[in-house]
């Protein structure tokens, strides 16, 4: 059986990986606080609309790194190819611990991946 909030979620996760999955979430919730959070597949996940199949954004903590998923596998495709320090899974993008240059690349491609789904952010960023 699965986690069932955000907040039981990164209670089971390690100080390591609970540090870099409460930075992504504060920031998905501060820039985009009109997406809807809840736990999905076992991990916090932004819907775009009121359905996963209208777009969304996760994030899931691993052993060695964590992943920001993406609903749209040509958005990911597209993404990974200027990522070059980050391995591309199935519909999403791997990012090492402490790699704050490639996270901060994903950081800034979630408006535009927004603008596909036609919700953009609230922030100036």
């Amino acid at each position: 059986m699965g986690v069932a909030s955000v907040s039981e979620y990164v209670a089971s996760l390690n100080e390591k990986q609970q540090r870099h999955i409460c930075a992504f979430i504060e920031f998905m919730n501060a820039e985009y606080p009109q997406l809807t959070n809840k736990i999905s597949f076992s991990m916090p996940m932004w819907l775009v609309g009121k359905k996963m199949n209208e777009g969304y954004v996760a994030v899931s903590a691993a052993k060695n790194h964590f992943s920001i998923h993406f609903s749209d596998e040509e958005f990911l495709n597209h993404l990974s190819e200027s990522l070059p320090n980050c391995k591309k899974g199935k519909r999403c993008i791997n990012i090492k611990f402490g790699d704050e240059q490639s996270l901060r690349a994903v950081e800034e491609s979630i408006r535009d991946f927004l603008k596909i789904y036609g919700s953009e952010g609230s922030s100036s960023r």
